[in-house]
């Protein structure tokens, strides 16, 4: 049985301006921990020469140093966002995450990056939950799919500017000779790159927490009586639409996770590139054809409207998603591929922006938070975690006699995330789809008596 919102405490909304101001901001801080997080993996180079580490300690650094920390706090963020004020969470967040990316500067020994890493990914893990639910309280559903496309945007937008923006900037302090900071001393040319992308946030945490706090539409007293026993029996109660509507979001997660980890490196054993080659066109991509398909599918969604249609685009993007990347895999010429990359840029994140619509439509407002951070605990744990490790070892030890053993591996994980993601989108429609029926016979009934 679906558990409508309570009625809203606030009965003026905020203006259009306003809401789309708050929108602007969260998409902004969303960008900026994009930036912060992959841009380390363009010091890779200069981390192991500096520090003289092994290729092991440096994967261990970009990535499940992060992660884990990432994980790890999501589920509490989402939790602290259902109860307490958003906007502090995401000032403290981006606070924390912009000092430890400028503490990097001060690191003298590679334990400290790592340690600054931890943190960073800890402390992003507070801006999504937060997001999620601000968005839902500040925006009216008439404008919230396009909202919650152009927040999903700062994941494609931050990522393509930290491959676009972050080698220019480090070869631009060093062309400078920058090898001092104030009070900090001597420093390599990417630790002060890492310190000014740093201080970048500081300013907009503060901007954060000056907004206007949009209010809830639940009374905050029954909030607080929520414990984890209502929200797991609130799941279990809709387990007809989480259970495929969570399959849906992580299987589209491995596939996206996947393409993130493994592409540049598909791209240069097949076609013979440098990696600043694929990262600027990448980079490129991601800036353009991504938030073009994100903003095509808000506005779908909020002129569709009914979960049965959005259902249904889900249908659609999955199947696209899946037959474009093992197209991608397989693709003979390099026009071939940044054709085909291209077209799965466009429509490869569209997947989170319509799992939130739907969280958005369906759950209550005080539990949006909640519901969001546990697909992204999801997506984090099996897609970011899981799926690069799947890829690799299907190429080790299924096509390891292939031509192009990379591509064949992740053509196959692709196959089989994609028809997951496919069934999972059809249950929601045909979920949707007979509840819809139910409910206009039931108006039917209504109206001849």
């Amino acid at each position: 049985m679906l558990l409508s919102t309570a009625p809203a405490q606030r009965r003026q909304p905020p203006s259009r301006l306003a809401q789309w101001g708050l929108v602007a901001c969260l998409t902004l801080v969303s960008m900026l921990a994009q930036l912060d997080k992959n841009i380390l993996v363009l010091m890779v180079g200069p981390i192991r020469r500096d520090f003289g580490v092994s290729d092991v300690e440096i994967s261990f650094l970009i990535g499940a140093a992060f992660a884990v920390a990432n994980i790890a706090v999501s589920l509490p963020a989402g939790w602290l966002a259902d109860r307490f004020d958003r906007r502090f969470i995401i000032f403290i967040g981006v606070l924390v995450w912009s000092i430890a990316v400028a503490a990097n500067a001060t690191a003298s020994v590679f334990f400290m990056l790592v340690v600054a890493r931890v943190i960073v990914g800890g402390a992003e893990a507070l801006i999504p939950p937060a997001s999620y639910s601000l968005i839902n309280d500040g925006v009216e559903e008439k404008r919230r799919a396009r909202a919650l496309s152009t927040y999903t945007m700062a994941l494609m937008i931050g990522t393509g500017l930290s491959l676009v923006l972050g080698g220019p900037l480090l070869s631009a302090i060093e062309a400078a000779g920058i090898r001092s900071l104030p009070v900090i001393g001597t420093v390599y040319p990417w630790q002060a790159t890492l310190f000014f992308i740093g201080l970048i946030g500081i300013p907009v945490s503060i901007v954060i927490f000056l907004s206007r706090e949009p209010g809830r539409q639940e009374d905050q007293a029954a909030i607080a009586r929520r414990g984890v026993g209502d929200i797991g029996r609130y799941l279990a109660a809709n387990k007809a639409i989480f259970l495929p509507l969570f399959l849906y979001a992580v299987a589209n997660a491995v596939i996206v996770f996947g393409l993130a980890a493994w592409t540049p490196a598909m791209i240069g054993r097949r076609f013979g590139l440098g990696i600043q080659q694929i990262g600027l066109m990448q980079g490129c991509l991601l800036l353009t054809m991504g938030p073009v398909g994100l903003w095509l599918a808000g506005m779908a969604m909020d002129r569709g409207g009914s979960l049965p249609r959005i259902a249904l685009l889900s249908v659609l993007v999955s199947l696209a998603v899946t037959t474009l990347t093992i197209l991608l895999c397989r693709a003979e010429s390099l026009t071939a591929l940044w054709i085909t990359d291209a077209m799965v840029l466009l429509f490869s994140w569209t997947f989170m922006a319509i799992t939130s619509t739907i969280v958005s439509k369906i759950a209550p407002a005080s539990l949006v938070g909640i519901v969001m951070a546990i697909v992204l605990f999801l997506n984090g744990l099996i897609g970011q975690g899981l799926s690069p490790t799947a890829i690799a070892l299907a190429s080790q030890h299924l096509f390891n006699d292939s031509r192009y053993p990379l591509s064949s591996a992740m053509a196959l994980v692709f196959a089989g995330a994609g028809t997951v993601a496919v069934l999972a989108a059809c249950a929601l429609y045909r979920y949707f789809s007979r509840q819809e029926r139910k409910v206009a016979l039931a108006d039917a009934q209504v109206n001849v008596s």
